[in-house]
């Protein structure tokens, strides 16, 4: 019987142990080869604008979504795609931005005798005409942005949780801090107002807050409506489920989505103008105002939300269906200044009929909402694509700076009065100064276990 000696015995071992060697060499470059080829193959086809062929789409790993960070976030509150949160959070700016403005516009004005019924509760003796275009521009579509992007999330909320854990989230996340601001926060920013009126140093300034002028919410009304909008997509979805699965859209086309939003905007605005003056405010009972005339279109844009968010959101408001969005943006400002001249000349707008001007202003009107809306979203498509620290934090910070900033804007605008400042300037360091503490209070609050809502 053969018997290796001790000697092959170890060239036998090496002899081995380089063969396999090889083979896993070769077989590591055989795959290297493979994957080499493949992407080579991907990338071709990529840059012929052919679609990937699907045994290897198949394979390829899927590209992970970029998100913002939580930033300790509860549960709820889940990761988001950084367009649409910083977005958000650029929206939650122009909010402030708005409000500080409004002292210094053009067209405010103040009522000694109801401070209530004032344009707002502060406006100061200086005044500079560029905020008109800025307040009046930006009144045609922030809001049916903010109800649009909280709208987006609220399916896979319910799909999550069910409808009771649903409501009983936002009840806390949204029904806290609205009592709070209306019986907190409302009574110490429109003090200010109060203030500078004909009734002041009379007493009772909380008792007729709370009575006599109505019981204003600054802000807030924004929450309570939201948590309305909720409820009826919650209801629905515990009731009518199947109802609800068929409420969800795709966009396939930039076109089909600026015509769905168009229509959508249109449909809901033009009858109800008919019979109502765009200026309205409908009361309720005690803080619950609403704005009539845009209350149908804040919720459809609500829902245009919902719709998207069920489906493909990625898809519908993907950077190719949002690349027109300079276009968009032209489009908007046109017809915003289409908008602007038709509703100051009355002259001109005496030789029509009177509905036949609201039709013309309404439909002006959602041009203009659609046409920007869309814009700032292909915007923040386009340029919103990497986390920054400082933009992480404005977006974990970006609900309680909405439910803070007011009392601050009030009090830098009354505090300013008089001061021998242009009104840009001063319009600067108010809105500097609230978007700062406000930020600020929230960090500090959020710390606390109470402030985890915000």
């Amino acid at each position: 019987m053969f018997s290796p000696s001790k000697g092959s015995s170890c060239q036998y071992r090496s002899l081995s142990i380089h063969s396999n060697n090889l083979c896993r060499g070769l077989k590591s470059r055989f795959q290297v080869s493979i994957i080499d080829r493949r992407r080579r193959i991907i990338y071709i086809a990529a840059r012929s604008n052919r679609r990937t062929p699907d045994r290897l789409r198949q394979r390829r790993p899927e590209r992970p979504p970029v998100f913002a960070k939580p930033d300790g976030r509860p549960e709820e509150y889940l990761k988001r795609d950084i367009a649409i949160d910083y977005l958000r959070s650029g929206v939650t700016l122009l909010v402030v931005a708005h409000h500080a403005s409004l002292a210094y516009n053009t067209v405010s004005f103040y009522d000694a005798d109801d401070y209530l019924k004032s344009s707002t509760p502060v406006v100061d003796a200086v005044r500079w005409m560029p905020l008109d275009f800025f307040v009046g521009w930006n009144d045609m579509f922030f809001m049916c942005l903010m109800f649009l992007i909280s709208g987006l999330f609220i399916i896979p909320s319910l799909n999550r949780k069910g409808a009771g854990r649903f409501m009983t989230d936002r009840a806390k996340r949204l029904g806290i801090p609205f009592i709070v601001s209306v019986f907190l926060l409302a009574p110490l920013a429109y003090y200010a107002s109060w203030l500078l009126g004909s009734a002041a140093g009379e007493g009772g300034y909380l008792s007729g807050f709370f009575t006599n002028n109505g019981w204003a919410s600054g802000p807030a009304w924004f929450i309570w409506v939201l948590l309305a909008y909720g409820a009826v997509v919650a209801l629905v979805y515990r009731l009518a489920p199947g109802l609800m699965k068929k409420l969800s859209w795709t966009a396939s086309s930039p076109r089909n989505l600026v015509m769905i939003f168009l229509l959508a905007s249109l449909a809901s605005t033009i009858p109800l103008r008919l019979f109502v003056a765009p200026g309205y405010w409908a009361h309720i009972a005690g803080p619950l105002y609403f704005h009539a005339w845009r209350f149908l279109l804040y919720f459809v844009w609500f829902l245009l939300g919902v719709a998207l968010g069920s489906a493909e959101p990625d898809r519908s408001l993907s950077r190719e269906n949002l690349k027109p969005w300079p276009l968009w943006l032209l489009l908007g400002g046109i017809t915003y200044l289409f908008h602007g001249v038709f509703e100051t000349q009355g002259a001109g707008r005496a030789i029509i009929p009177g509905w036949l001007s609201a039709m013309i202003l309404t439909t002006l009107y959602g041009l203009c909402c659609t046409f920007t809306g869309l814009a700032a979203l292909g915007l923040a498509r386009r340029f919103f694509h990497t986390a920054r620290p400082a933009a992480d934090s404005l977006t974990a910070n970006a609900y309680g700076i909405y439910v803070f900033h007011y009392v601050f804007v009030i009090w830098m605008q009354f505090l300013l009065l008089g001061q021998p400042f242009p009104a840009w300037i001063k319009f600067l360091i108010v809105f500097i100064t609230a978007l700062a503490a406000s930020w600020l209070l929230t960090a500090l609050l959020r710390k606390t276990p109470a402030g985890q809502i915000l």
